[in-house]
């Protein structure tokens, strides 16, 4: 009798045991959408992938909201993670094969490219990429490269004030470096875009001023409908970060959201106060048309009452912004997520 109670507690105890393993493993399979989460800040933390994470919640897009459960894929699903934090350097200098949780930005980024410079050399007419895609690359690998092969980590300007272009080199980076603005920058030598190239020299000084081009800004500056920013280059401003990654509170080309986007790109034209989108929308003046114009700001309400997500307005019905789950992209006001959601445009100089 006593061997039969004994054997009645064991199998008890190993029941009690597999119940707690299996309530305890099943807890850890999902987890509740927060604030600033996106599919691929998931799949980073969990060392899954975006694709799998769809997969197993059956999601038809990349957009979750906030207090959404999702499953977590199963490790045998997943990538490694030691996959990601190490990718592999191409084995020809010149080709590299997409990694887990990789985007157009972060490989250019790697490569010391733009975005629009990996597209262009591979025929990309979007930002999405898959993984085991191979993309040609130009330059070296950042994440292997010995930091003594980056002169353009410590550039500086000669004799005469001026600095020779490094790749990986923007207006803004340059224009930061020698404590210029983007526009003054552009101003002193003649630059009628955001354009540069490898090896161009560029005045970094004030006092070679002296030689300012015949040809004013101001012939490049007809379009003024944001006050004092000019929307051409506000909106040539916007497009170089696109498919830069969505970065909750994030207001540098490493990382944005809606509203720090439009913080970063107006503050390369005029000194500006960093707000959220509410308050965009209360010190921007309402427009009197009833489509927006270029350089506009458009709002959203996507979450709650009020506006909480923000654009710029770039004409023929599209808009730039930085999404939750899609990084720096251009959208369309009659896409039907956004349709519904549109509250108005309003124009902003402050």
């Amino acid at each position: 009798m006593k061997k039969r109670q004994l054997a009645l507690s064991l199998g008890a105890i190993v029941g009690g045991t597999f119940l707690y393993h299996a309530s305890a493993e099943a807890s850890a399979s999902t987890v509740q959408v927060k604030a600033g989460d996106t599919l691929w800040s998931l799949s980073t933390k969990y060392h899954t992938t975006v694709e799998a994470l769809k997969s197993v919640n059956k999601l038809s897009s990349n957009t979750i909201h906030i207090g959404q459960t999702l499953s977590i894929p199963s490790a045998s699903t997943s990538q490694p993670s030691n996959k990601e934090e190490q990718p592999s350097a191409p084995s020809t200098g010149s080709t590299y094969k997409v990694q887990s949780g990789d985007t157009l930005w972060k490989v250019a980024t790697r490569f010391n490219m733009s975005v629009e410079e990996l597209k262009r050399l591979n025929a990309l007419s979007s930002n999405i990429i898959y993984i085991n895609q191979t993309l040609k690359v130009n330059g070296s690998n950042s994440a292997s490269t010995p930091t003594t092969s980056k002169p353009a980590e410590t550039p500086s300007k000669d004799a005469n004030g001026t600095y020779k272009v490094q790749r990986g080199d923007s207006l803004s980076k340059i224009a930061s470096t020698f404590h210029m603005s983007v526009s003054e920058l552009k101003q002193i030598n003649g630059l009628t875009s955001n354009t540069i190239y490898v090896n161009q020299q560029l005045k970094v000084s004030k006092s070679s001023e002296t030689t300012t081009p015949t040809t004013k800004p101001s012939t490049s500056t007809p379009s003024t409908s944001n006050g004092t920013l000019n929307v051409s280059q506000m909106i040539s401003e916007a497009k170089r970060y696109i498919g830069v990654p969505y970065k909750w509170g994030g207001t540098t080309p490493s990382g944005f959201d809606c509203s720090g986007f439009i913080y970063y790109v107006t503050k390369q034209q005029i000194s500006t106060t960093r707000y959220t989108t509410a308050g965009y929308w209360s010190v921007s003046t309402p427009v009197s048309n009833p489509q927006p114009g270029d350089g506009d700001l458009v709002f959203f309400n996507t979450y709650s009452s009020g506006p909480t997500h923000m654009g710029i307005y770039l004409g023929n019905r599209q808009f730039i912004h930085a999404g939750s789950s899609t990084g720096v992209t251009i959208a369309s006001l009659d896409n039907s997520y956004w349709s519904k959601r549109y509250l108005g445009a309003k124009r902003f100089s402050k």
